[in-house]
């Protein structure tokens, strides 16, 4: 029931996708330290929020048009080719005004990968391989979280700041490198239309797509339990290092959060696959929703690396059921659309937690911040218990 095997195929995707996440990864920790103490905590929490403005319209209109072509695979490229570029830009252009630009510009590169490559490792299976198959890509965003948050400890350790930028920049090379060595999928192509690819670039019109199980409440719900924990993730590195935690150890302590999502990802696919995708989400969400408790009242290395297994855990549960979800109401030839709806509420988790949380500790304190973030998760999960599971296990 258990046994994970990955294919060439899911090898280089699991690579690739830890390659491309190690690029959001680094800099998500990096410019929290690069920033402190030269401009507000709200204008680095900002950074955040630009960086994800493009991705909330470009990740639907990507999906649309590898959808429509086929050419999944080769967009992807492209624009990992594309983020490379822009990162290695923040290492001339590294003042604040500069890095802010770059950061939207490099979120239309970035807003992509996710729709193409989870449209990619999903076409033409079964849906009682879905949960498995999107825990490939969702295990490679783990470990580049992983890989990222040791990476950049060792950067500040031994390092200058300033290779907060070269690293990715590489790593997001090497990702192209990985994804170009991928067979193209025999996809018949259909018409692009300018009406089609603008609607596409409207993330409601895709997410008004979803007709079945009341899949909508899942999206709302995805995009609210986003708003509170990319906010809280906008400032948690912030608030430790406020608390006495050293900056060599912010990365260290992350990676609990990876470690545990690299143990339980593949299994609660296989779980999804299984036993329902409601059922692996429902629990994700409720275990989000407490997370801010946890860090409220942790003061040493330990309570807080307890506090990244548990998001870890959550977050486990949580996408990998909730990402088979929406394979599965995915209207044919647009699995690429609907698929970037993660994406998008992700996009608008980054882009309003972040100035919510900012807003909340700028006029009130850290304390209030995570009372907030817990009653903004128990709407999430309110929302998600709301939608209908569609999903019949069928023999294989």
């Amino acid at each position: 029931m258990f046994s994970i095997k990955l294919n060439k195929e899911q090898l280089l995707v699991l690579i690739a996708t830890s390659l491309y996440i190690m690029n959001v990864g680094v800099l998500i920790i990096g410019l929290q330290v690069y920033f402190i103490g030269k401009v507000s905590d709200f204008q680095i929490a900002l950074l955040s929020s630009v960086y994800w403005i493009p991705i909330i319209f470009l990740s639907p209109f990507w999906g649309y048009i590898a959808d429509a072509t086929g050419k999944m695979k080769e967009i992807a490229v492209a624009n990992l080719v594309g983020t490379a570029i822009t990162t290695y830009l923040h290492t001339i252009f590294s003042d604040y005004t500069g890095i802010f630009i770059l950061r939207i510009i490099t979120g239309v590169f970035s807003s992509s990968y996710a729709p193409t490559i989870q449209a990619y490792i999903t076409h033409k299976v079964r849906p009682e391989v879905f949960g498995r198959n999107l825990a490939v890509y969702n295990t490679g965003v783990a470990i580049g979280f992983l890989i990222s948050g040791y990476m950049t400890s060792l950067i500040i350790i031994y390092l200058t700041i300033i290779y907060i930028f070269y690293v990715p920049t590489i790593t997001s090379l090497l990702s192209a490198i990985f994804i170009a060595l991928l067979p193209s999928k025999e996809i018949e192509p259909r018409k692009i239309t300018i009406k089609s690819a603008i609607r596409a670039a409207i993330p409601i019109s895709v997410a008004l797509q979803l007709k079945r199980g009341r899949a909508i409440f899942l999206t709302i719900a995805l995009a609210v339990r986003n708003i509170a924990i990319m906010g809280f993730f906008s400032l948690v590195y912030v608030y430790m290092q406020k608390v006495g935690i050293p900056s060599k150890n912010l990365g260290f302590l992350a990676t609990f959060n990876n470690i545990m999502q690299i143990i339980l990802i593949p299994i609660f696919g296989i779980v999804a696959d299984n036993i329902g995708r409601k059922k692996t989400f429902i629990p994700g969400f409720i275990l989000s929703m407490c997370i801010p408790l946890f860090f409220m009242k942790a003061r040493t290395n330990l309570e807080f690396a307890i506090g990244f297994a548990f998001i870890g855990i959550g977050y486990s549960m949580l996408i990998a059921g909730a990402n088979a979800y929406l394979r599965d109401v995915a209207p044919k030839g647009k699995e690429g659309e609907v698929l970037s709806l993660v994406n998008i509420t992700r996009g608008v988790g980054m882009i309003i937690g972040p100035i919510v949380v900012g807003s909340i500790v700028a006029y009130y304190s850290y304390q209030v911040m995570f009372e907030v973030l817990v009653i903004i998760g128990m709407f999430a999960t309110i929302l998600a218990v709301a939608c209908e599971e569609i999903y019949k296990k069928q023999p294989i």
